[in-house]
């Protein structure tokens, strides 16, 4: 799949989540990055809405990287569609965002 239908997918996957979830993601970057990232099918970089205090002011904001090839390849090795796997992979990286490790994220879903 080319980079720009890849992106327009977790474009599309994003505007389907509940409006609950979307309301709750504040100063919060979502990009892809197309190269083999070895094993991350995403990688959230920030502080989650947990640890934030008083003195979150002014922070530049939170990142979700999406790794396309590896998304794409695990996609194919588990017989499913490239779209459910980038909606697993973004909803276990807001989990991330929104405070909840590994584990709570295997206990809720087993994103």
């Amino acid at each position: 799949m080319e980079i720009q239908e890849f992106i327009k997918k977790v474009e599309e996957i994003y505007d389907s989540l509940p409006e609950w979830v979307k309301e709750s993601l504040d100063n919060l970057e979502i990009t892809v990055e197309e190269r083999d990232s070895g094993y991350l099918l995403g990688l959230y970089r920030g502080v989650p809405l947990t640890k934030r205090g008083i003195g979150y002011n002014f922070i530049l904001p939170d990142k979700i990287v999406l790794y396309k090839y590896e998304i794409e390849k695990v996609a194919n090795l588990e017989n499913i569609s490239v779209e459910e796997k980038i909606r697993k992979v973004l909803l276990h990286e807001i989990g991330h965002y929104l405070g909840y490790n590994e584990e709570k994220l295997r206990e809720l879903g087993g994103y």
